[in-house]
């Protein structure tokens, strides 16, 4: 199978457990309610997730439940917010393992939780960098925000910072273990971009435990951009757990046994779409299986073009993944990948699932460590009922009262100041 340098492929190997954290029979995974009381925990009931309240996490917001009526259309860990109030930037600080590999997703349901009917809007932050901001468009409907993020201290702070545009709060925050040689960047995290993970062929949501890693797999019946506007037909298979060989990105047999390929079987297999910014850049992993077993005189063969680069003559193994990605980031005004049949083939192209992310750029560093170490005794020794909540130096809009810092460019700030007259 000849290849260029753009392109990896991933097949079939040893399976090795990841290994991790917290939630018990669920190794990596972090799983937080937010807004439920106080040392409450307890496993949901139709994914099999355990879940803990955040109440241990953060010592400012408050709770709330959202409407009655909504409940019963949403899992538990949904039914409560922690609320923000009061104060610029509130932070939650959450114990990882540091250098790992997470997927970090926190989500949104405002459920008019304040009896107020008014939909706000605020900023998201990992750390000392921004992540995104959060618009709630409508009351009933939840959102999420996804990253794929290697940690660089044994924490992680989530903050909410209100910018004027209503309360800040959240739903549910999730951290997900995955293996160190899976999405890798060049420079930056991974932002899942427009809710594009697509179970292609599929007319069903899936997460866990039809994918160990708990990502969301949206259809093109749930999700309308994972159609990507083409003419497809979709094919199924059943496809059992064990009898699929997995790569280590481990896309569930649930996903795989699903696919889709040209209306037109002479057609290529065409997955395109525009960029909001010409400059953003993204990394495609797709993911293959043969879901028909095919007899001796037929063939699935084809090449995957992007521009200038291909993989040539590729063919899917029966019920063994391929992951096919860029190995560098991708960029323009349209992105085009086309799956075209070879001419040795008597099948059309397929592909089983999707998954499209944005580069952002979290690599701000946080405050000195010792610093950071410091100043949280001082704190504590002293009393002092300060609103010193995330990084005391970044971002420099949120800087904690009574400090001073030194900006070193890409090294930690450190703090050069430090004034508590006002306390006494």
């Amino acid at each position: 199978m000849g290849m260029s340098s753009s392109f990896l492929v991933t097949f079939v190997g040893i399976i090795v457990l990841v290994i991790l954290i917290q939630a018990k029979g669920q190794p990596g995974f972090i799983s937080i309610d937010c807004g439920a009381p106080e040392d409450v925990t307890y496993t949901e009931s139709t994914t099999g997730i355990n879940y803990t309240s955040d109440a241990n996490l953060i010592n400012t917001g408050v709770s709330k439940s959202i409407e009655t009526n909504l409940k019963q259309q949403y899992q538990r860990q949904m039914w409560t917010v922690r609320s923000f109030p009061e104060g610029k930037r509130n932070c939650y600080k959450i114990s990882v393992t540091r250098a790992s590999k997470y997927l970090i997703q926190t989500t949104f349901l405002y459920g008019n939780y304040d009896g107020r009917n008014m939909l706000p809007q605020f900023d998201l932050l990992l750390g000392p960098n921004r992540w995104d901001t959060v618009t709630i468009d409508d009351a009933s409907t939840d959102q999420s925000n996804e990253i794929i993020h290697v940690t660089s201290m044994d924490y992680v702070q989530i903050c909410l910072v209100d910018t004027g545009n209503g309360t800040p709060f959240i739903s549910a925050i999730k951290f997900r273990t995955l293996k160190k040689n899976t999405y890798v960047t060049q420079l930056g995290s991974l932002q899942l971009y427009n809710l594009l993970r697509c179970d292609l062929g599929s007319n069903k949501f899936h997460r866990y435990p039809d994918d160990i890693y708990d990502r969301y797999w949206y259809s093109g019946s749930y999700w309308n951009a994972c159609n990507f506007g083409e003419n497809w037909k979709p094919l199924n298979a059943s496809i059992p757990d064990d009898s699929l060989s997995q790569t280590d990105y481990k896309p569930g047999a649930t996903i795989m046994s699903t696919a889709v390929e040209p209306q037109n079987d002479s057609a290529p297999l065409v997955i395109r779409w525009e960029p909001e910014h010409e400059t953003d850049e993204f990394y495609v992993y797709m993911h293959f299986t043969e879901i028909q077993v095919l007899t001796t005189n037929q063939t699935r063969q084809f090449n995957i073009m992007n521009g200038e680069s291909r993989l040539q003559n590729f063919y899917p193994i029966y019920h063994g993944v391929n992951t096919i990605y860029s190995t560098a980031a991708i960029s323009g005004k349209e992105i085009k990948f086309s799956l075209e049949r070879t001419e040795n083939s008597t099948l059309p192209p397929i592909i089983s699932a999707i998954e499209i992310y944005r580069v952002i750029d979290l690599q701000k560093p946080e405050t000195f460590q010792g610093d950071v170490d410091a100043i949280t005794t001082i704190k504590s020794v002293y009393s002092l009922k300060r609103d010193w909540q995330g990084d005391p130096c970044a971002p420099s809009a949120y800087l904690w009262n009574g400090l001073n810092c030194s900006d070193h460019g890409n090294d930690s700030p450190r703090i050069t100041t430090l004034n508590l007259s006002s306390s006494g």
